[in-house]
Order: C-alpha cells, then sequence, then structure tokens
C-alpha cells in the first residue's frame, strides 16, 4: 500500500515537471521574438488546459483502450476528433480573449475563427505535448515490460537451477549406495569406511553448497573425497591420475558443477569387462580461465549411450546448468573413442563476478 502511494507521489511530481519544462521552454522560445516573456507566459498557462486535456485523454483511455490492444484504426480515427475538437477550442480561446487582451492594436480577431491555416496551427500546438508525452509514456512502457521480463527469465532461470541441481543428490545418492552394495555382498571390512565417507559427502551436498556458488577448492576437495571412496571400492582394479593447478582457490564456480564428469568417468572407466581401467582427472585455474578434462577407459563392446538418455542425466543436467549460468562463455567438448571417452569442459569464470557484482549493485 505504501508502495502505491509513494509510486503514485512520483507520478504526479513527474507530471509537474512535465508541464513546468514545456511552459519554460515555449516562454522562453516566443518570448524571445518581442522580449516579453511574461507575456508569453501569461498566455500559456491561459491555454494550458487545452494543452492537458487531450494529453491524459491519450495517454490514460485512447492509448490502453485502443493503441495497446492493437485497435489501430479506432485509435487514429478518436485521436483525429480529439484533435479537431482541442484545436478548435484552442483556436476559440486565442481568437476571443489572446487576441484582445494581449495585442488588440493588431486585429487579429478580423481574421476568421475557422480560417483553416489558424486552426490547423492550433492543432498542432495542442498535440505538440500530447505526442511529447505519449513517446515518453511509450519508452517507459517498453522499459518496464522489459525489466519484468528480465526478471521473470532470472526468476525462471533460478528455479530452473535449483531443480537442476536438485537431481543431482538423488542421482549420485544412487551411484554411491551401488557401491556400497557391492562390498557388503562381499562382506568388505572397507564398508563402515565407505559408508562414513558417503556421510561426510552428503553433509557437504546438503548443507554446505546450498548457495548459488561455491569456491573452487572446495568443489575440488569433495571431488577428491569421492575420489578417495571410489579407490576403497575399485581398490588395484582401476588406475586414478589427478593432476591439478589452481592458482586462485576463492574463485568461485557453480556448486556441484564437476561432480558429473567425474561420476561419469567412474561409471564407464571401472567396468569388469575391461582388462587395464582406467580414468584421468586434470584441473588448471589460470586467471578465471578454468580448464577441466575427466577421461576414462571405455569397454569396445560398451553399448553406446546418447548424452540425452536417461542413465546419462548427470552430464546431460550440467550441460543445461552451463547454459544458464555461462551463456557463450563456455565451451564442452566430448570425444568417444573405440575404448576411451574424454569431456573437456572450458569456462570464463569471470563471468561469475560480473553477475555478482550486478546483483549487488541492484
Amino acid at each position: 500500500m505504501i508502495d502505491k502511494v509513494l509510486h503514485s507521489k512520483n507520478r504526479i511530481y513527474y507530471h509537474i515537471l512535465f508541464w513546468m519544462c514545456y511552459v519554460a521552454l515555449y516562454t522562453l522560445m516566443w518570448g524571445s521574438y518581442d522580449e516579453d516573456y511574461w507575456a508569453q507566459f501569461q498566455q500559456l498557462l491561459f491555454l494550458l488546459p487545452w494543452k492537458m486535456i487531450p494529453t491524459y485523454i491519450t495517454l490514460y483511455y485512447l492509448m490502453p483502450k485502443f493503441l495497446y490492444p492493437k485497435k489501430t484504426v479506432q485509435y487514429v480515427i478518436l485521436s483525429i476528433i480529439l484533435a479537431v475538437a482541442m484545436g478548435m477550442m484552442d483556436r476559440y480561446m486565442v481568437w476571443t480573449y489572446i487576441y484582445h487582451w494581449f495585442s488588440p492594436e493588431k486585429e487579429y480577431w478580423r481574421t476568421p475563427m475557422l480560417y483553416v491555416p489558424k486552426v490547423f496551427n492550433s492543432v498542432v500546438a495542442v498535440y505538440t505535448p500530447v505526442f511529447v508525452a505519449m513517446a515518453i509514456k511509450l519508452q517507459l512502457t517498453y522499459y518496464q515490460k522489459d525489466k519484468i521480463n528480465k526478471e521473470l527469465e532470472k526468476e525462471k532461470a533460478a528455479t530452473e537451477l535449483k531443480f537442476l541441481k536438485a537431481q543431482i543428490h538423488p542421482h549420485f545418492l544412487f551411484n554411491t549406495l551401488n557401491s556400497i552394495y557391492s562390498l557388503s555382498l562381499s562382506q568388505s571390512k572397507k564398508t563402515p569406511e565407505v559408508v562414513l565417507g558417503l556421510s561426510k559427502f552428503l553433509d557437504y551436498m546438503l548443507y554446505e553448497c546450498n548457495e548459488r556458488f561455491i569456491s573452487i577448492g572446495k568443489e575440488w576437495e569433495q571431488l577428491m573425497n569421492l575420489v578417495a571412496l571410489e579407490r576403497i571400492r575399485y581398490e588395484e582394479g582401476l588406475s586414478i591420475e589427478v593432476s591439478e593447478s589452481i592458482d586462485n582457490t576463492e574463485t568461485l564456480i557453480p556448486s556441484l558443477l564437476l561432480l558429473p564428469f567425474v561420476e561419469n568417468a567412474f561409471k564407464h572407466g571401472a567396468d569388469n569387462e575391461i582388462n587395464d581401467s582406467w580414468i584421468t582427472i586434470d584441473i588448471k585455474l589460470v586467471k578465471d580461465h578454468l580448464v577441466f578434462m575427466v577421461e576414462n577407459s571405455k569397454s569396445a563392446v560398451q553399448v553406446e549411450e546418447s548424452l540425452d538418455a536417461d542413465k546419462n542425466i548427470g552430464l546431460t543436467n550440467v550441460k543445461r546448468r552451463l547454459e544458464l549460468f555461462f551463456p557463450e562463455k563456455y565451451e564442452l567438448k566430448i570425444l568417444e573413442e573405440t575404448d576411451s571417452f574424454l569431456a573437456k569442459l572450458t569456462i570464463d569464470l569471470s563471468t561469475i563476478s560480473e553477475v555478482m557484482r550486478k546483483e549487488n549493485v541492484k
């Protein structure tokens, strides 16, 4: 309610300012001919109602009722009728009063009131502020619609990001529980250690990464926790090489963005049908420029699956998140050979700083 009152007050101030500018401009312009600014000021004030009436009829009736709904013909016809009517009224006031009050010696009233050129001049004089006010309102309307559309897009993107992030939790949990189940079948003594590692990782996923962005140092630490869990599970059956070069561990990155690549590598790289299973993980960050590569072995007889298939929800998810966070600021290459699979992600992380700076300004 208070916001509406303040908005109404601001609108009144803008309207007062608009008419003050109109009177001041025309006083200076017409008054300069005879150096009689006071007379021009009085004339403008006297004729002002015949400028205001068509202006507000146009702004608050014709435009909302006919122009915005694209009833162009009705809008044009009614605008012409209004222009002629107000022009005639303005001409009548000038011919009846202004000529007698301010320049009786020139006998302008001898010219007929319905003299067409004079009537046309009155129409132009009446509709000059109308056209200016229309232009301002159309521009403001466009700006407001654009602002609303951007807010809606932003909210839609935020909602979609939350949904995509929420998908990661059950997807990861399902895969890790499968690992624990496999260990329990073999009655491995490492099962408790894996359960403890899983609990720590879930604590990170559920509580520590609720923010949109997290430091890349923290993200990398949790990825290494995942690698440690998988090392316990596969022992000597899987070779894992990790390379890390990060110049600033506080650089921000969307939380859980890199996890699906590592998950996918373990899913397809640790296959019982592969004699020498291997996974290579490499990350480089130099001045907000991130290059992340994950490559894994693949069975030659493995059934090919599309990235858009349900079983690859992790990579499908991350592709969508990249589009939302880094439009035209990332490159994702997927190279699939007969016996290997490589995912290479390149991102300009400076975009995140720009987004956060804009949000803080707002």
